[in-house]
């Protein structure tokens, strides 16, 4: 079959197209035959070698991604979930894999899997009560997009941040109430305090976000450094605003993904490339060029 590998951490062009070995089923898992496969940006952190500098409890090594995949059995049940083939052709996936409703497309459900179960899990554990004003960074990401409209159905006033025109808009059509560019200076100034932050970003974004945090109330939950590193809040810093910082979670419990697909969310949909563009892919992703999942097509 064939697959993307990489032998080495470096820049996008280590990824490269190889033909290797069909995979052989193991106890509990069935082969599939892959029809989409989602890409995300902290995949391109660990193939930069960047993750395993800032988590280095994390033992990893060049060669394939556990990929988030949607694939067909022999016996034509669609089923969607994470396959140690990375990005290939073929994939093995548990036997008791999430089977994708009839009406949800491939790239609809990828959109979903990884992205929307860590949006469910930001929003439910922030505990995200009616009229509490709750701040999503990267408001029109894959994750921010969705945390938009989970938000906003639990009756809280979303005030969405991310970075230019286009992409606020597209928040503005998700249902947020307010909208702020972060690409701007000072972009906190005009910003009222808000009781949660869902945060993305990492670094100088996560830390504005974190001052704009309502005293004795506010709830911080970090789920990911796209900026390539984490925030850094200190212990003084909790104290000193008598606040909650929660790292988040996701433990991609199927019925997480079940419950998403049966809400009227509209997850948004990015480009699909073919599986030779899975450098370009990650160089779009690393460059902030996207705007909502991106796919590959075997």
């Amino acid at each position: 079959m064939r697959a993307v590998r990489y032998s080495e951490f470096g820049p996008a062009g280590v990824l490269r197209v190889e033909e290797v070995p069909d995979p052989v089923p193991g106890p509990g898992q069935v082969p599939v035959r892959v029809t989409a496969i989602g890409l995300n940006y902290g995949e391109t952190v660990i193939r930069s070698g960047a993750a395993g500098r800032v988590v280095p409890w994390f033992d990893l090594r060049p060669g394939a991604f556990n990929a988030e995949v949607v694939g067909v059995t022999d016996d034509g049940r669609r089923l969607i979930g994470y396959s140690a083939e990375g990005y290939a052709e073929l994939g093995l996936l548990p036997e008791d894999a999430v089977e994708v409703p009839d009406g949800v497309s491939d790239h609809e459900a990828l959109a979903l899997h990884l992205q929307g179960t860590t949006a469910l899990r930001a929003v439910e554990q922030a505990r995200v009560a009616a009229g509490e004003r709750v701040l999503v960074e990267a408001a029109a990401g894959g994750v921010g997009s969705l945390a938009v409209q989970l938000a906003r159905r639990a009756g809280a006033v979303v005030v969405a941040a991310a970075r230019g025109r286009r992409k606020l808009e597209l928040a503005r059509e998700l249902g947020a109430h307010e909208v702020v560019d972060y690409g701007e200076p000072d972009w906190t100034a005009g910003v009222e305090p808000v009781d949660v932050v869902l945060s993305s970003s990492g670094r100088e974004i996560a830390r504005q976000s974190f001052e704009l945090l309502r005293d004795d109330v506010g709830r911080l939950v970090l789920f990911g450094f796209a900026s390539g590193e984490p925030v850094d809040i200190t212990a003084n810093d909790v104290y000193r605003k008598h606040v909650a910082v929660i790292g988040l979670f996701n433990p991609l419990d199927p019925d997480d993904l079940r419950r998403l697909f049966a809400l009227d969310l509209k997850p948004v949909l990015g480009e699909s490339l073919p599986l030779a563009d899975a450098a370009r892919g990650h160089e779009l992703l690393e460059g902030r060029a996207t705007t909502g999942k991106l796919v590959l097509v075997p």
